[in-house]
């Protein structure tokens, strides 16, 4: 009886290991490794958030969130674009990549000076003096990351995830331990930053163990324009997205103070779950492939077809159960003193799900290298969230902050639809029929879990199992068919 699916097992494993086939089953086999990949990253994410949590205060994730933004700010600014270039660029990528590494070489000491620098006003701006030292520290971490093998990209361009997938767990597990470990011993924001350049330095070190090929010092000034004229859009992106992820933080830091920032940061990263990890592992599978199908205009639409499917299908549920779940999830993982994120996590919940849709058009735009189109789109939704987002949080405080960020979310995705029909014929259906089925799907998950809460009387951390084991069942049901053919596509010779 259980002979069928072992066969099934030991042919997945087998393809897994793979290293041949057409573009599609190389693409294939590489989205398993990244969906492997971002899963364990996730749970692994997911769980130190929680235990974090349980030994730190509010005030000190606000403290983290404030340096954090102020260290990526100088970040974006001088963010190159070189890796999506490099992935875009369809020869001479060995000549490329040396220059691409001096770069990054260079940008992480100088990241690091810029960090020492702005740290006094960091401090100073938020009446907080211990910020100075910790922007300072965190700013170390770009000098680590600065030194990161450059031939992760090549693995990335060749559709080959296996190791990577091993190196980003293996980082993810000795990260986790770590940040575990200061936290309980530390107790203070120190943990946090401490905790930072570990993770920073075990990433850098494992893909050098890791992944194969040798880097070298060399600049070509010729090959760097190149990278720039192509990756300049992706700068500009870059430091849209940024305002967009960090503007919210802002100001509700100085304005609702440290505490609100902390419960709106946690609900932030509960949130985006979809979109960071779910979403972003098919992105980062299409991009090389989309790249590759540049020139195939039938072919490309077909596949963003199924790659918009495909994130829906993954999305929408996690969504909609944050939405219904969101109080007990606050209870039960991070305790009472917590309650507070419920609210802002419940309207980020649908941000999260459409930040998610709109990510693999974002994808899709840098592939047929038309960056510009996302650029102008972000930028637009900035301007949209710089509008709505001092006077909804001085009148719903983080609830309002959330519904300023979310708004602008969903108008960017309704443009997505428009301007995927205008640049490769996609119809309209191609993004909204997947919508459509997957929504009604969550109403049937949301009633679900109503009736389910209504009956429960367990303890809040077992009646939050047995709500998410809900989850998959429903979720199974729906979508039982399309996982059968995948693990017949992945076992097949």
């Amino acid at each position: 009886m259980l002979t069928r699916p072992v066969q099934m097992l030991r042919g997945l494993l087998g393809f897994l290991h793979r290293t041949d086939g057409s573009l599609q089953r190389r693409a294939l086999r590489s989205g398993m490794w990244v969906a492997l990949s971002s899963v364990g990253v996730a749970v692994l994410t997911f769980v130190r958030g929680i235990v974090l949590a349980r030994l730190l205060s509010p005030e000190i994730f606000g403290l983290m969130a404030v340096s954090l933004m102020a260290t990526r700010l100088i970040e974006i600014f001088t963010e190159t674009g070189f890796g999506q270039a490099l992935v875009h660029r369809q020869e001479g990528f060995e000549d490329a990549k040396d220059t691409a590494f001096a770069m990054a070489v260079a940008r992480g000491f100088s990241l690091a000076l810029l960090s020492l620098i702005i740290a006094p006003a960091v401090a100073w701006f938020y009446n907080q003096p211990e910020l100075r030292g910790v922007v300072s520290l965190v700013g170390l971490s770009f000098i680590l990351l600065g030194f990161q093998n450059i031939n992760t990209v090549a693995l990335q361009k060749d559709l080959d995830f296996r190791r990577l997938t091993y190196m980003e767990l293996t980082s993810s597990v000795l990260g986790f331990v770590s940040a575990v470990a200061l936290a309980y011993w530390l107790r203070s924001i120190w943990a946090l930053v401490l905790g930072q350049l570990a993770a920073a330095a075990i990433t850098s070190v494992l893909s050098f163990v890791m992944v194969p090929g040798r880097v070298k010092f060399r600049f070509d000034f010729a090959i760097a324009r190149e990278l720039y004229h192509y990756g300049r859009f992706i700068t500009g992106l870059a430091i849209v997205v940024f305002f967009s992820r960090e503007l919210d933080s802002a100001v509700i830091g100085k304005l609702l103070g440290m505490e609100q920032l902390g419960f709106y940061v946690v609900a932030y990263s509960l949130a985006n779950i979809p979109s960071t990890y779910l979403s972003k592992m098919v992105a980062r599978v299409m991009f090389p492939y989309f790249s590759r199908l540049q020139n195939d205009p039938e072919a490309l639409r077909r596949e963003y077809a199924r790659g918009v499917r495909l994130v829906t299908t993954l999305a929408v549920p996690v969504s909609v159960a944050m939405l219904v779940l969101a109080p007990d999830i606050i209870r039960a993982l991070y305790g009472n003193r917590w309650s507070s994120a419920a609210a802002p996590l419940q309207v980020l919940a649908i941000f999260g799900c459409f930040r998610s849709l709109w990510m693999l058009n974002g994808y899709l735009y840098n592939a047929i290298g038309r960056p510009q189109i996302d650029f102008y789109t972000s930028l637009a939704r900035l301007m949209a969230m710089t509008v709505l987002l001092f006077p909804l949080a001085s009148a719903y405080g983080v609830v309002g902050a959330a519904l300023a960020v979310t708004l602008p979310m969903v108008a960017q995705f309704a443009l997505g639809v428009h301007l995927s029909g205008r640049f490769i014929g996609a119809p309209a259906s191609t993004a909204i029929g997947p919508l459509v089925v997957t929504a009604g799907q969550g109403l049937v998950l949301a009633a679900a879990l109503v009736v389910t809460k209504l009956v429960l009387t367990a303890e809040p951390r077992v009646a939050l199992v047995c709500l998410v084991g809900v989850c998959g069942v429903v979720w199974i049901g729906f979508n039982g068919r399309q996982i059968r053919s995948l693990l017949a596509a992945g076992g097949s010779p």
